[in-house]
């Protein structure tokens, strides 16, 4: 076994050397920021009242601060607090990956807007990531040294990561910018199993509410004779869904393969996925008090297939340094199918957004024709599969197919990424310890959309009347190069400074394939997507450890983090083309990369008496973003575009206390977060009863909201909290509950904080009532399980989920209903109803299964 290294000597344990970790930290605020320091100083007494899932996270003695496998340094020199998931096997729900995340580290939000458990975003100190367009990134996702984060709008498929492969979960701060881009509020590091760690066969099979199955198997061995580890692992899950027509069925597969040679490691990797889900997205408040399992509209279907190839190698050098390098390839495609309403404007073929009035579509096309047919696009020459543009001919500016209530939105997307990786920690030089390492990824990727008009059904599913038009076509080529340099400073056997920096360079290049090209209103034409852009900039961070006591530490950090624009918002940033997003793309003025400043610190501590292990923590933190990207009204309509605007902040406290003995186990978390916009911007907004037109009057179509400093950011709880006991009632059984609560927040569209329930005269219009405030109210959700040993290779397990069946809601939105309570299309325009738009919470519900090891 190799075994020569001064950085490797330092490890309690190879194959947990990267350990991931969760930074907790001290903000230095300004001081018109006293008021809220004063409350922290507060919040601190809670200490022992809040504390981590002690289950799942404990401290390890070694971490690594690199996205490559390799140096690592004890946790007495972190500037950070240390935290990772492990035994995932044990502890977790069995879910997806955003559900282990969500009850495994504190101040983790997870949002199922989409209502499905592999679609949700994962939110961590009020920065997001996500498996579907749209939602600003601010995490990147590694897996075994692999960025993870696609390659058009950097989202992550969690539907691809099988959660029983993998060994470590962990959160690292955004004072870290090794990890290159898109870290804002940190990176997600996840670490597989080996088969060198997991060694037998395993196979599990559960079975449980809403028509769900899930059958696993997992094998892992080491052929000694040769020194080479095996590891393999298949995952099938499917359900019936809580919601109506949401089924969901997911299947993965790994391989893993590790060769040690020597002072030479080397592993391969090979994973390929396969999903249908259906995430049937958010629900008005009116349907969901009828019935809380329907949807608005019918389907949102998502189909992903995918694969990944991986090779790592560690060469531990007879001079004491250590060589570690990586490559991959990763391909996937995902296809989209939208029923919704027609929100389409394409002056091409005369096609505007629908507007309900019965009066006027039977006055023009007959009676009894409402929502039965409608007008076809404009065109010389339309048929079902033909569409032709002839741009002489007027009734393409003029249009006539506003009749139509819905459409079935497809899209395709798909993406190919090559990355290398190679790290090179030297011997250790005096009181230094330096790394050096280099990372370099390309993507393509290209994304089709199109729309195809037509009427609702009964069930709110669209029936198509008229063949799929085309809206997008583009190929997108990034390029991402970055450079990084760390050095572990020992001043003396408490103090430790660890300093580090990292440059990155990248490239967005767009090609527009569409014919005929967008136009706007005038008819004149969008110049189209073709561009080129290049980024460039260099992060450092520093932080200090100093350990007043054998295993108690303080610590403070800092350091920048910066994403570049995704093609999605470069190809949406026009306001000569307002785009409805992802309806539409236009030409793609520059937009401006985000930076992020983070600062933070506190203090960690574990201590032990008689049988009584306990852990606390405490750290403040805030980050900064400067040249945020929002999506902008064009002031004329319910288009919009991507643009720099200014600032936001994020904020907060975090508490941690855990305790241990061999027979019970308790942890809790608290985290309060302040988020904040910091910059004036007027927004989009139609469902709010506060929005106005450019005269200043207040407006339904058209509206904007203006966004003032301090209003608070939608989607994030102000206050979270987590509880967990678990109680070993007997060598074979173990008992536990968990509890997650969160405070109230606002509905996305409220950015303003100023939208308010009531009736608004709006000129021209009349009386429009707006109903709810624009909030959703806090919850707290119970859960219980129970694992039963039948002998040592047979083990039960049942689990009860929102044990009070507490009704909640995960997010919301402010929007107009166009259907009636009965679920038929409104007769006119007057007749929307302006209410929140829900996305619910599971209800209760439980599943039984088996594990056998053998």
């Amino acid at each position: 076994m190799p075994g020569h290294s001064p950085w490797r000597a330092e490890q309690a344990n190879r194959e947990t050397s990267q350990l991931q970790i969760e930074i907790k930290g001290l903000c230095m605020f300004a001081r018109q920021h006293s008021y809220w320091c004063t409350r922290v100083v507060a919040l601190s007494v809670l200490s022992f009242l809040v504390p981590v899932y002690a289950q799942q996270l404990e401290e390890i003695e070694v971490i690594s601060t690199t996205p490559l496998p390799g140096a690592a340094i004890s946790v007495d020199q972190a500037p950070f607090s240390v935290k990772k998931i492990d035994s995932l096997e044990q502890n977790s729900s069995r879910e997806s990956i955003s559900r282990s995340l969500f009850r495994g580290i504190s101040g983790v939000q997870v949002t199922d807007n989409q209502g499905n458990p592999y679609q949700s975003d994962v939110t961590y100190r009020g920065f997001s990531v996500t498996p579907l367009l749209g939602t600003p990134p601010g995490l990147s996702v590694y897996v075994d040294g692999v960025r993870q984060n696609e390659t058009f709008g950097d989202v992550v498929r969690f539907d691809a990561i099988p959660q029983s492969a993998l060994k470590e979960v962990a959160v690292l701060p955004g004072t870290m910018p090794q990890f290159g881009l898109n870290s804002l509020g940190g990176a997600i590091v996840m670490q597989t199993k080996s088969g060198r760690d997991f060694q037998g066969t395993q196979v599990d099979a559960e079975l449980g509410d809403f028509g769900r199955t899930r059958f696993g198997v997992q094998k892992g061995w080491v052929d000694e004779p040769t020194q080479r580890d095996f590891y393999v692992n298949f995952n099938s899950f499917n359900e019936d869904g809580w919601r109506v027509l949401s089924p969901s069925s997911v299947m993965q597969l790994f391989g893993k393969m590790g060769i040690v040679s020597g002072d030479t490691q080397t592993n391969f990797s090979l994973a390929f996925y396969e999903s249908d889900l259906n995430g049937n997205g958010v629900v008005p408040r009116s349907f969901y008090d009828q019935n809380r399992a329907q949807s608005y509209t019918y389907f949102d279907n998502t189909q992903n297939t995918g694969g990944q190839f991986a090779v790592d190698f560690t060469r531990y050098l007879q001079s004491g340094a250590e060589l570690t390098a990586n490559a991959y390839y990763r391909s996937s495609k995902s296809t989209t199918f939208n029923g919704d309403g027609n929100e389409n404007e394409d002056y091409r073929f005369g096609v505007a957004e629908f507007e309900p009035d019965r009066a006027e579509v039977e006055g023009n096309l007959g009676p009894g024709t409402y929502n039965v047919t409608c007008s076809a696009p404009a065109s010389t020459a339309y048929a079902p599969g033909t569409v032709t543009f002839d741009e002489n001919d007027p009734a393409a500016m003029e249009p006539d197919s506003a009749d139509c209530p819905g459409a079935n939105n497809r899209g395709v997307l798909n993406q190919d990424v090559v990355g290398l990786g190679l790290q090179y920690a030297l011997a250790p030089l005096g009181a230094h310890k330096v790394l050096l390492g280099t990372q370099l990824e390309f993507g393509k990727s290209d994304f089709r959309r199109s729309y195809a008009l037509g009427v609702f059904n009964n069930d709110r599913t669209v029936r198509e009347l008229y063949a799929p038009i085309e809206q997008v076509n583009v190929e997108a080529n990034n390029r991402q190069f970055g450079v990084y340099a760390q050095d572990v400073w020992s001043l003396n056997d408490r103090t430790t400074v660890l300093l580090g920096g990292r440059y990155n360079h990248a490239s967005v290049k767009t090609t527009d394939r569409l014919s005929p090209v967008l136009i706007n209103q005038e008819g004149e034409a969008s110049p189209g997507l073709n561009n080129d852009y290049t980024y460039q900039r260099f992060n450092p961070s520093i932080g200090i450890a100093y350990q007043t006591a054998a295993r108690s530490t303080w610590y403070a950090s800092a350091g920048t983090s910066n994403r570049v624009p995704t093609p999605v918002e470069l190809a949406c940033s026009d306001p000569e083309f307002p785009c409805l997003l992802p309806n539409a793309m236009a030409a793609d003025p520059f937009l401006e990369q985000v930076i992020t400043t983070t600062v933070e610190g506190g203090y960690r501590t574990r201590w032990a008496g008689g049988n009584n292990q306990y852990g606390f923590s405490f750290n403040i933190f805030q980050a900064n973003n400067k040249n945020d990207i929002l999506f902008v009204t064009d002031g004329a309509g319910s288009g919009g575009f991507f643009q720099n605007y200014g600032e936001t902040r994020r904020q907060g406290v975090e508490l941690d206390f855990d305790w241990e003995t061999p027979v019970w186990n308790f942890g809790a978390s608290y985290q309060y977060l302040d988020a904040t916009f910091q910059s004036a911007a007027r927004l989009a907004s139609e469902g709010n009863s506060s929005a106005v037109d450019l005269n200043g009057d207040p407006a339904v179509e058209g509206g904007f909201i203006q966004v003032q400093p301090g209003n608070k950011i939608p989607g994030l709880a102000e206050h979270n909290v987590k509880l967990s006991l678990g109680y070993k009632a007997s060598d074979a059984t173990t008992l536990f509950v968990d509890m997650q609560a969160q405070s109230e927040q606002y509905a996305r569209g409220n950015e303003n904080n100023q939208h308010q329930a009531g009736i608004v005269n709006i000129p021209g219009d009349g009386p429009v009532e707006f109903k709810d405030n624009g909030r959703i109210p806090g919850f707290a959700v119970f859960n219980l399980g129970v694992n039963h040993a039948l002998n040592k290779n047979l083990t039960l397990i049942a689990r009860l989920n929102n044990v009070f069946d507490r009704e909640y809601f995960n997010g919301a939105l402010l929007g107009g209903n166009i259907f009636d309570r009965n679920g038929a299309l409104v007769d006119d325009e007057g007749d929307i109803t302006y209410e929140s738009f829900l996305a619910p919470g599971t209800p209760r519900n439980a599943w039984v299964g088996v594990s056998l090891k053998f």
